[in-house]
């Protein structure tokens, strides 16, 4: 068992780490799969510059991440809801209707040139298509738009103050649906399946009236409900964070935020963004791809530890090889040496090590005589200069045409052993060698 644990300990680790990065990859503002316009993304489609602008106006900020039948704010604050991505049902817009007619403001702002993708609730229809249907307005779209346009507010209305350009990249533009059965057929257009088409009735309104225009259609619609009122934008990335410093969209943003005053309180609506089915495009990081790698990864490591736990055969116990002493592996040598009958050479190889380390500890020239080498090693190591200097003279004299018996070479190897392991372990000189 001891052999395959390592190997599982760091597969293991891999693993963890690998969906540890993903998942912090995953929670951070910048990592988004869906282009939502959330106020905590701070990527060009987030909203969290226009929160930061707020506060820094000193108003009060929220993220609210309910459902809108548990909504309790007060009637002055400001609901902002902006690209839905799931919902809203039926029951919650009911619900935030009621608090909208006891003076609640709420601020939509829609993206509509997104894929329709199919949506459990709704079928085949989109989730901002829904929640405007559900105002009794329809986004409708007029084509190729200029990048910045110039735009006119209706005579009177704040909201178009000092607003003159916008920079917008959506062409859907606002129109009021005259009555449910327009409704439901533009809303058939764009799901082509009449089974999969929910009923929506639009909600009561007192007046539904245009606020800001441009060539090609209503870019701000305000609905009054009551003693409060809801203001839709028919284009989310005004807002978003790579747009609202272009051309008027933050005194426009603003505009919209104090147009009754300031709020008690704005809650930015994190409750119903998610996933939708549309192209990714720039950064944007497909969220499958991740997964689907995760999954991959986690198969590699099934495959590879199911492999290495089956056994192919009987288990064949491990006979470990006796350890070999100092003294075995230098007889071996001697013999090998001896029958090639160049024990001479080997002595001489041997003798031309030793002084080479010598010589490196002292500091002197390869051709020192023996006596004041010898000198030099007892200086530095503490060892017997006359036992050290008799053997190095006996080895400087070695013929390496010389053939020594096994016993002369294992007792010099020997003497040469003794010196190495003194100088490597630094003990002194009191050996009687």
């Amino acid at each position: 068992m001891r052999y395959w644990r390592p190997t599982v300990v760091i597969l293991g680790l891999i693993a963890f780490f690998t969906l540890l990065l993903v998942y912090l990859a995953w929670r951070s503002p910048t990592y988004d799969p869906t282009a939502d316009h959330a106020s905590f993304r701070t990527n060009q489609w987030g909203t969290k510059a226009l929160r930061e602008l707020c506060e820094r106006n000193g108003l009060t900020t929220e993220q609210y991440r309910r459902p809108w039948d548990e909504l309790e704010a007060e009637p002055s604050s400001l609901l902002c809801v902006f690209d839905p991505g799931s919902g809203p049902q039926k029951h919650e817009i009911e619900a935030v209707m009621e608090w909208v007619k006891s003076g609640g403001r709420l601020l939509v702002a829609t993206d509509t040139d997104s894929a329709v993708g199919y949506n459990p609730a709704y079928g085949h229809l989109n989730a901002n298509h829904v929640l405007l249907g559900y105002l009794g307005l329809v986004a409708e779209s007029k084509g190729a738009c200029p990048e910045t346009v110039r735009v006119k507010s209706v005579p009177g209305a704040r909201i178009g103050c000092q607003v003159e350009e916008l920079s917008v990249s959506s062409s859907s533009r606002l129109a009021v649906a005259k009555s449910s059965t327009e409704l439901a057929d533009h809303l058939r257009k764009l799901v082509q399946d009449e089974h999969k088409l929910p009923a929506i009735s639009p909600v009561e309104a007192d007046e539904r009236t245009p606020l800001l225009d441009d060539d090609a259609g209503v870019l701000v619609m305000r609905l009054k409900v009551g003693t409060g009122m809801i203001d839709v934008l028919s284009d989310a990335d005004i807002l978003g964070n790579g747009q609202i410093g272009q051309a008027d969209n933050a005194v426009l943003a603003m505009n919209l935020i104090y147009a009754r005053g300031a709020p008690a309180t704005i809650y930015f609506d994190e409750y119903h963004h998610g996933r939708r089915g549309r192209p990714f495009e720039g950064e944007r990081l497909p969220g499958a791809s991740v997964f689907a790698a995760i999954w991959a990864i986690l198969l590699c490591l099934a495959i590879y530890l199911s492999g290495s736990f089956w056994r192919f055969g009987q288990p064949v116990p491990l006979s470990p090889e006796p350890r070999r002493s100092l003294a075995e592996h230098v007889e071996a040598f001697a013999g090998l040496y001896e029958g090639a009958q160049a024990t001479g050479a080997a002595l001489t190889m041997i003798a031309r090590r030793f002084e080479s380390r010598l010589t490196a500890l002292t500091g002197l020239g390869p051709a020192a005589p023996a006596e004041e080498l010898a000198r030099a090693v007892a200086r530095a190591a503490d060892i017997d200069a006359a036992t050290l200097s008799q053997l190095l003279t006996e080895l400087q004299s070695i013929d390496p045409d010389t053939r020594f018996s096994e016993a002369e070479m294992l007792r010099l190897v020997h003497r040469i052993a003794q010196f190495e392991e003194a100088l490597t372990d630094g003990q002194s000189s009191g050996l009687n060698l």
